[in-house]
């Protein structure tokens, strides 16, 4: 049996670890710490050292055990230790392999510099804060920096020798991030984010301070192209330190192919000693296939396919369903473990994948098709029948002009796309997903909607029933489980906007009226996803209205106000609008919590608006903002924080609108206060 010397501590070396413990080799797995060797599997054929050891004890060690193969997966920083192994490995004439990391290339608008002297030059002559995924193991010399302690926020492993030794030079608690990576963009986010909060609350008085996020180029397994994203996301500089240059050898992928083939190969073919020889790919084949609902639904094809594939893999209903194929299986609906076991297991060559349902309507075959990208496969597609098809032919219901959405495993707001199509089905992910719905039609004034649902469709259990909403709010179905709503009404929707004062409940609250609110609507230019705060929000006039148009986005209608309150929450029953989600408090204060807005009205500030503004542009500095305003003073005062803030330059529209009045025999104009519209 071979004997293989891994030198891993990095993502690529764990993984290989796992590929080769269930491979016919003795292996030895080299780490530097003891936390590296937490992370590795058990095996009867795996042993483990955690010690450094450097090129003369590296060599002893090979010729003590007489090691076919060397594998070095370490990091590709850690230079001076591949140069190590390569050493011990001309001296021993033991074959080596290096592991290569697929860094990316850092945007152009990105910071570059050659190596970490550089990078505390650069932010020697910044202020702000300074976000380090490096590590701890440089962080000596990032603490030469001015006001280090103050200015450095690290994440690090999970280590308590890595934590002591920041305490020891000086990082707050709320300074450490201690986690295990790689990350992806939205943990990234979720920490600048944090970074920015902590800053602001320690240092008010620089609160606008640029953040600049330094990171190595380490490749996509060390989470760069993560690091990129967010950067770019969050609006923030990216300080890259350039990666030192690296031995040349295989990717990850690549890796596993040629280890199989090493493995698989005799001693005396000479071919373990051409690390090029990579076995053809072209033939491996991965078909995605779309089950229907049930075994019966299967189509000829996707049999044809079944039949003849080396390994079926899918979720255990999926797997069950195909069990008379009598095939391996891989039991997963996990899209990156799924990827990984195909790139190991070479010795299938046409793997088939089962959804349900069809492979294009809220499937999963989309996140599998993009875990595959740029991988030496070919992919094949086969449609099934989607429950939506099958359930609205069985109730006899033409499907090309319904408007589909889905409450799987996500928030949406229902009665907003019910109230503007005729035709609505909805995908469900709770067994009380129907009843709930069927609540909120009765609650938004909607009770004489017809009203159909279809669960466990094709099954020994199947249920499809038919009403009005009074007839499901107190039922429960299975999970797998459709609504069809058909709503009349929605033909007649407004779809422009402009809606006449006396649609809305006004008492005694100011509003913004009709003519104003269509400018104000046009000036804030919302698109399908926005999410827009309505600040002052009254009597919430814009926020329903906007909230209309974008039934795919959400508004938040912000009053401090207890009878503007209460008439937003009756307008926005009146109006249908449950994409309306209605904040209680004073501006900016009860703001921090909610997620970013794309954009904001703000009808009244009561004194707060540079807070206002400060908060908006923190939370999103590509913010759209349209505010109003009747006095001159008002106006004076944006202008000056346009100036003092930086700001965009704004735009100022005058409206005076004139409505006519009946006087006797007569019509006389009569006018309204002039209102400015400033638009930034």
């Amino acid at each position: 049996m071979k004997k293989i010397l891994l030198f891993a501590g990095t993502t690529e070396g764990r993984l290989l670890t796992e590929f080769l413990i269930k491979k016919p080799v003795l292996l030895h797995v080299c780490v530097a710490t003891e936390y590296g060797r937490s992370l590795l599997p058990a095996s009867p054929r795996l042993t483990v050292s955690s010690h450094r050891m450097d090129s003369a004890e590296m060599t002893d060690f090979m010729e003590k055990e007489k090691f076919d193969l060397i594998v070095d997966a370490t990091h590709p920083y850690a230079s001076e230790v591949t140069k190590s192994i390569r050493t011990a490995c001309e001296q021993t004439h033991i074959l080596y392999q290096r592991i290569s990391r697929d860094c990316q290339s850092p945007d152009t608008e990105n910071l570059f510099v050659e190596n970490i002297a550089q990078a505390v030059q650069f932010l020697s002559g910044t202020t702000g804060p300074v976000f380090l995924t490096t590590g701890s193991k440089n962080l000596h010399e990032f603490m030469k920096l001015t006001n280090a302690a103050d200015r450095l926020f690290v994440r690090i492993l999970p280590n308590a020798q890595m934590l002591s030794a920041c305490h020891e030079f000086g990082l707050a608690g709320s300074h450490i991030f201690c986690m295990q990576g790689p990350f992806d963009t939205d943990m990234n986010l979720a920490t600048i984010h944090q970074i920015r909060k902590i800053w602001q609350k320690e240092h008010p008085d620089q609160a606008d301070a640029s953040l600049y996020m330094v990171t190595k180029q380490s490749g996509s397994t060390g989470g760069f192209p993560g690091k990129l994203e967010a950067a770019a996301s969050a609006h923030i500089p990216l300080l890259v330190i350039g990666r030192p240059e690296d031995t040349p050898g295989l990717s990850l992928t690549e890796s596993y192919i040629w280890l199989d083939q090493w493995i698989r190969t005799e001693s005396d073919s000479g071919q373990k000693d051409s690390p090029g020889n990579l076995p053809d790919q072209s033939e491996r084949t991965v078909t995605l296939i779309g089950t229907g609902m049930s075994a019966a639904q299967l189509t000829i094809e996707a049999d044809e396919a079944l039949r003849h594939c080396d390994v079926i893999i899918g979720a255990r209903r999926m797997l069950d369903m195909a069990a008379h194929y009598q095939k391996p299986t891989y039991c997963s609906y996990d899209y990156p473990a799924i990827t990984a076991y195909m790139t190991a297991h070479t010795e299938y060559r046409h793997f088939a994948v089962l959804f349900s349902g069809d492979i294009g309507f809220y499937s999963g075959a989309a996140s599998l098709r993009r875990c595959l990208a740029g991988l030496p496969f070919t992919i094949r597609s086969i449609s099934g029948i989607a429950s939506p098809v099958h359930f609205l032919n069985t109730i006899g219901k033409s499907w090309e002009e319904v408007h589909m959405i889905s409450c799987h495993g996500q928030k949406t707001s229902v009665i907003s796309h019910v109230r503007c199509h005729e035709k609505t089905l909805i995908l469900l992910g709770k067994a009380t997903d129907a009843a709930e719905i069927c609540s909120q039609l009765i609650r938004y004034q909607l009770s004489d909607v017809f009203v159909a649902v279809g669960a466990d469709l094709q099954q020994p259990g199947e249920i499809i029933l038919q009403g009005q909403p009074k007839d499901f709010t107190d039922q429960s179905f299975s999970a797998l489980s459709l609504i069809y709503i058909e709503n009349p009404t929605a033909a007649q929707e407004t779809v422009t906007h402009g809606l006449s004062d006396d649609r809305f409940l006004r008492g005694r609250v100011p509003m913004t009226k009709s003519e104003v609110r269509s400018v104000v609507l046009s000036k804030l230019a919302l698109a399908r996803h926005s999410v827009l705060y309505d600040i002052g929000a009254g009597t919430g006039s814009i926020a329903i209205e906007a909230a209309r148009q974008i039934p795919d986005g959400h508004v938040y209608a912000i009053e401090k106000n207890p009878e503007g309150l209460a008439l937003i929450e009756q307008n926005r029953l009146r109006l249908q609008t449950d994409n309306v989600t209605i904040i209680s408090g004073t501006a900016p204060e009860c703001m921090e919590e909610l997620p970013a807005a794309t954009h904001a009205f703000i009808g009244g500030s009561s004194g707060r608006l540079a807070d206002i503004l400060k908060l908006l542009y923190s939370k999103n500095p590509d913010i759209r903002i349209v505010s109003t305003a009747i006095t001159l003073e008002t106006i004076a005062e944006i202008i000056h924080l346009q100036k003092e803030m930086a700001l965009p330059e704004p735009e100022i529209v005058q409206v005076h609108v004139s409505t006519a009045k009946k006087a006797g025999a007569y019509h006389l104009m009569q006018g309204q206060n002039p209102v400015y519209i400033i638009t930034f």
